[in-house]
């Protein structure tokens, strides 16, 4: 008979003494520097890239707001308009001509509007927030 070989002991390891913890003050992150975007040329009335206006027309503004349920736009204006006067409203998927039957300023009936007035005009078609509204010759 063989005889069995004594088994090797483990060697066991020592934990070695927790350092105590370091506190460290969090990193100061730098603010992101903000890229400016590239302001188009020719001034404010300008109209954006992607619409080519009508000739002989006038930019009036761009639909602020469209409230499909009553059918108005909602904008102000770069220029004057009457009751009575055609518009275009142009857009991605917009295209349409109306006569401005009925003006509205602060829910009071004008027949006249001027520059810088935030008027609310009735249209038949269905427009969206930034598109062109043009005064028509």
């Amino acid at each position: 008979m063989k005889k069995a070989k004594p088994k090797a002991k483990k060697a066991v390891k020592k934990k070695a003494a927790k350092k105590p913890a370091v506190k460290r003050k969090p990193a100061k992150k730098k603010p992101a520097k903000k890229k400016k975007a590239p302001k188009a040329k020719g001034g404010p009335g300008t109209p954006r890239p992607g619409v080519i206006a009508p000739l002989n027309s006038v930019l009036l503004g761009f639909v602020e707001d469209y409230f499909a349920h009553i059918g108005v736009i909602a904008l102000t204006l770069k220029s004057a308009v009457a009751v009575g006067q055609r518009i275009q409203v142009l857009g991605h998927t917009t295209n349409f001509e109306a006569i401005v039957g009925s003006m509205q300023i602060d829910h009071t009936s004008v027949t006249q509007a001027g520059p810088k007035d935030g008027v609310g005009i009735k249209v038949i078609g269905r427009a969206r927030s930034g598109d062109h509204v043009y005064l028509l010759k």
